[in-house]
C-alpha cells in the first residue's frame, strides 16, 4: 500500500471516529441510554466512554504522525498536479460507511426490542 493510501485510510478513520462520537453524544441525550462494559457487564459513565474515545483518536493521530514523520514525509503528496484521486477507493469507503450505519441502526433497533 502506498503512502498516500495509508494516509487517506488514517484520515478516514478520524472522520469515521468523529461521526461515531457525534452519534454517541446524541445517544447520551436520551436519559434511558447506557453502555455496559463487555467484560464485567457494569454500566459505564459518559466520561469513561468519552475518555476511551479520546484515547482511540489520539492513537489514530499518533499512527498518522508516524506515517508522515510529523508531516515531514508527505509534503506536496496531495497537491502535485499529477495526483489522481482514487475513485474506486472513495466508492469502497462510502459503501463501508453506509454498511456501518446500517449495522449501527440494526443494533439500536435490536437493543430497543430487548
Amino acid at each position: 500500500m502506498n503512502l498516500a493510501r495509508q494516509i487517506n485510510n488514517k484520515l478516514d478513520e478520524i472522520l469515521l471516529h468523529n461521526e461515531t462520537l457525534i452519534e454517541l453524544e446524541k445517544d447520551y441525550e436520551d436519559p434511558d441510554f447506557g453502555l455496559e462494559d463487555e467484560g464485567t457487564g457494569e454500566k459505564v459513565t459518559k466520561e469513561i466512554v468519552l475518555n476511551k474515545a479520546q484515547t482511540i483518536k489520539d492513537q489514530i493521530i499518533d499512527d498518522l504522525n508516524k506515517l508522515t514523520r510529523n508531516g515531514k514525509n508527505c509534503r506536496d503528496l496531495f497537491t502535485n498536479e499529477y495526483y489522481v484521486n482514487d475513485v474506486m477507493q472513495d466508492k469502497e469507503i462510502a459503501e463501508q460507511n453506509r454498511a456501518n450505519k446500517l449495522f449501527n441502526n440494526l443494533d439500536k433497533q435490536q437493543a430497543e426490542e430487548n
